[in-house]
Parts: C-alpha cells; structure tokens; sequence
C-alpha cells in the first residue's frame, strides 16, 4: 500500500475538487429535485423527522396510501416506502443532518475524491487515471444530483481495491473479508449482488486452482451469511428476500420490463432509440474503454498465466452484459447508468497498461470523442435543470391548502416544495365513487383553496401530452368541481403547465 502523495497528486485532487463542484454550481445542480432524486430527498426527511412512513403533506385526505405525489413512493407494508436505498438515505440523514437538504448534493465531491484515494491507497492506481475515468464516463452525470451513487462507488472502490489486493497476494483472509463486504454493498443498489456473485466465483477459482479446500468452505459462508441477512432484512421490512426495488421493477403492478432484453442490453451498451428520445449507452459515453481490450488482446486473454489482469477483464466483460441484460427497463436516455460500477475494473485494466496507453494516440483521441460526449451530456442536463427552476418558480406564488396533480409526472414538477405543500395525485375525476370519496374528505377538513395541475395541451412531446377521460381544461371539469361546492376559475396554461384555480364555494 502507498500512503505518500506527491505535491503534483495533492494540487490535482484540489482542481478535481473544486472543479466538480464548480460544475455543480454551473450547472444549477441544486434545481435537479425531481423523479428519484426527489423520491430520495423525501427518505432523507423521513429519517430527519422520524417518521415511520415516507413524508407526506397530504395523507389526512388519502387513507388508502395511493395517492402520493412522488413517482418512487409506493405502498408497502402499509406503509409508504421509496423505492432506493434506506441505507444510503440513513447515512446522508444521520451524517449531515446539519445540511438542507437541498444542498446535500454538495458532499458528493467528498464521495469522489475518497473514492479516488482509496483507488490509490488500496489499490495502487494513480490518481490522474481514476479522475480520468471519473469525468470521462457515465459517472460524471451521474453524480450531480442527490443519490447513493458517490457514496456507493466510494465504497465499491473500496471493496475491490482490497479484493485486488488479496488476489494479487493470495491473502485468503483479505479475499474472505472483501468477498463479505461486497455482499452487503447490495443495500446501495441491488444490481451489486451481481458483483459480488462474481467477486465470489473468481475467487473460489483462484482457491480451487490452489487446492484449498477449507479456504473455500470459508469464503462461501462469507459470501452466504451477508447473503441470508439481505433476504431476511429485505424480507422482514419489504415483504420479499430482493427487496421493495425489486417488488416495484418486476411485479404485475409496477413491472417495467417490457421490452424485448436483448433490445435493453444493446441500449444499456452502446446506443438506441426508443419512445423517449436517443439513449447514451457505455461505451458511447466512453469508447476508449474499448481501445485497451483490443489493443492488448494477447496478454488480456492469454489463459497461461494467472493475473489479477485477467480477473479484471472477466469482471468487466461479464457484469455489464449481466447487468444490463436482467434490467427493468432501458434507462431512459443515459442508458449506461445501470451498468455504472463497471468503471471500477476498467480503471484497474487501464491503469495496468498506463505508460503505453498514455503515449497511443488512437486512446487520447478516444478520450477526446468522451470528452465531447460527455459535454452534450452536461448541456442536457442544464437545460433540464434550467427547465426545472423555471417550473419551479410556477408554483412559488401558488399558495392553495391542496395542490391536486393529474399523475406524478407532473406533481415532480414542483419539486421539493412537495415536502410542505399538502398534494396528491388524482386523476379519477370521472369515477364518482373515488371523486365523491375525496371531495367529501376535503370538504370536512376544510380545504378551502384548491389548484389542479397537468401538463399542457401544447406540449409537443408525447410522453407528457396524455389525452385523459376528462381533460382539465374542458367545461365538464369546470362543471363537474362547481357540482362539488368547488367552482373553478379560469383554465391556464405557463409553459408547459396547465392549471385552474378551485375555491370552496357551500
């Protein structure tokens, strides 16, 4: 292990630390509450107050629990749950609890740079390779907002440098307790059982080829007792041993996986089309991961010799493709993003053979095409968080004791306003008994101001202009809320937001 750091390595972490977080600020990311990182700042809030149910303004008028504004918040065990990591939203709660939430996004620097040293400390790469790796891949967008991945890939790099090392020494007990810790970096994100499987079954090759029969015995029960208290806990607080992520992507009510796998895995990959637009998948992000595998394909796949190099490769080859092809869905548009950890190996690989790559001029060219991609990356994602803050400004002077969303895409429009504004999300206006049952409930707490939300009629995009059974902006709402003591003003429309403004009339 190497604990010096040079002068020239401590001014380059300062520049990555301050140039991230430079980014951040350019970028607004304080303005990207919304879909899972709003579902996320949610749990936080829950953990920070105590609740024993995810927070929720507006739950005297839903006592069945299904009406929360917030995509990821979902029923379970009669409670309203998130669907992401409990562990990671403990840590931010407990760990910077003297934060507002919103500025939490700010700590993720701290994740990264950890990360960083831990590669270089454990795993003896250098620091420039892995900030490299950092801000030239799917990473870089994805640790703007708030999220377990800075946290998560701090301690996946933490895990596999010591993993290395003990296959690099043949430490079996190095190797035990790595393969352990990686099990339980599943209460992150779950696809990271796929990792440690693998982690697993590369170091039972390794003892097998040594003949150590009792070392195998004790890595499979490291790798089985984790294992058996993630399906207990999951099971006992979710109701189901993989946990309420998996009950939310693959159950009949909540079941994303509709398209054909293989279709996802080309998406996740490399790239595609699909109703929501282009899809930046891994290797497009960043196609100099590739160059390595081609360039030194004699050594890497040479089966001669044992080397960490090789189990590096397999990790790299085999996680991706497992990964993405068991996903629930096709990522949306930064496709990559499920295959994210894959990055940690590769960092291993280039590093390997850093003194000739860092002198080829096809892999700085390919860094150059990363670079690029990655810029168009981060245009996206200002605009949208642009987009965000304008939506966001709609709703500042719209004070109502109720704010009524037709669906939770467009309720996360308002952001974290969510976490004091009483709202819910309601679209069955012509389906009495349900209407009959909220109206009634409203008009005996006295919900005296109400405003209705949806997206606007004008809206080019598909995905946001749903026709629905009885239109916002049609004089059979109107009628309707005015039938209901709720006379309605106006229907308007700000950018892409339609709304009308309801006043309890008896």
């Amino acid at each position: 292990m190497k604990y010096h750091f040079s002068k020239k390595e401590k001014i380059t972490l300062v520049i990555f630390f301050v140039f991230f977080l430079g980014l951040q600020s350019y970028l607004s990311a304080t303005n990207s509450f919304i879909s899972d990182s709003l579902a996320k700042a949610f749990q936080i809030n829950s953990i920070q107050n105590g609740y024993e149910s995810t927070t929720y303004p507006g739950s005297s008028l839903d006592p069945d629990l299904k009406l929360h504004p917030v995509t990821f918040i979902i029923q379970n065990q009669n409670k309203l749950k998130s669907v992401f990591s409990t562990t990671f939203a403990f840590i931010y709660a407990k760990l910077f609890f003297f934060l507002p939430i919103k500025q939490m996004i700010y700590v993720n620097v701290l994740f990264l740079v950890l990360g960083v040293l831990t590669l270089k400390v454990f795993g003896n790469v250098d620091i420039s390779i892995s900030i490299l790796v950092f801000t030239t891949s799917v990473v870089l967008s994805q640790v703007f907002d708030l999220s377990e991945v800075p946290i998560t890939l701090f301690l996946v790099c933490f895990v596999y440098s010591l993993w290395t090392m003990a296959i690099q020494k043949q430490n079996t007990n190095l190797q035990i307790i790595s393969i352990c810790l990686s099990v339980l970096l599943s209460f992150f994100r779950l696809e990271l059982l796929i990792f440690a499987g693998l982690l697993f079954v590369l170091s039972s090759l390794q003892l097998i080829t040594q003949k150590k029969g009792k070392e195998i015995l004790f890595l499979t029960i490291a790798f089985l007792i984790p294992l058996l208290f993630l399906f207990i806990w999951n099971n006992s607080e979710y109701g189901h041993p993989m946990g309420i992520r998996y009950l939310f992507n693959y159950t009949e009510d909540h079941y994303f996986a509709k398209n054909n796998r293989l279709f996802n895995l080309q998406k996740i990959l490399l790239t595609g089309f699909s109703e929501q637009g282009f899809k930046f998948g891994f290797f497009l992000i960043s196609p100099y991961f590739l160059y390595p595998l081609f360039r030194f394909r004699n050594s890497l796949y040479s089966i001669r010799t044992q080397n960490p190099i090789h189990f590096h490769l397999i990790l790299f080859i085999l996680y991706p493709i497992l990964v993405a092809f068991s996903a629930p869905n096709d990522g949306i548009t930064i496709s990559a993003r499920y295959v994210l950890f894959a990055v940690v190996p590769m960092i291993f690989i280039i590093s390997h053979f850093w003194s000739e790559l860092q002198k080829d001029k096809i892999f700085k060219i390919l860094i150059i095409v990363s670079i690029l991609v990655n810029l168009i990356i981060l245009r996206i994602l200002k605009e949208s968080f642009k987009m965000i803050r304008k939506t966001n400004q709609i709703y500042e002077n719209l004070n109502a004791d109720l704010w009524i969303f037709y669906d939770t895409n467009i309720s996360a429009t308002a952001g974290i306003y969510l976490l004091k504004q009483p709202a819910i999300s309601f679209s069955h206006f012509s389906n009495d008994t349900k209407f009959n049952s909220l109206t009634t409930l409203m008009e005996s707490q006295k919900i005296k101001k109400i405003y209705v939300f949806d997206f606007s009629k004008h809206v080019p995009n598909a995905y946001m202009n749903i026709k629905r059974e009885m239109e916002l902006s049609s004089i059979d709402f109107q009628n309707l809320l005015q039938n209901k003591k709720y006379p309605c003003k106006q229907y308007t429309e700000i950018k892409f937001i339609g709304y009308r403004e309801c006043n309890y009339s008896p």
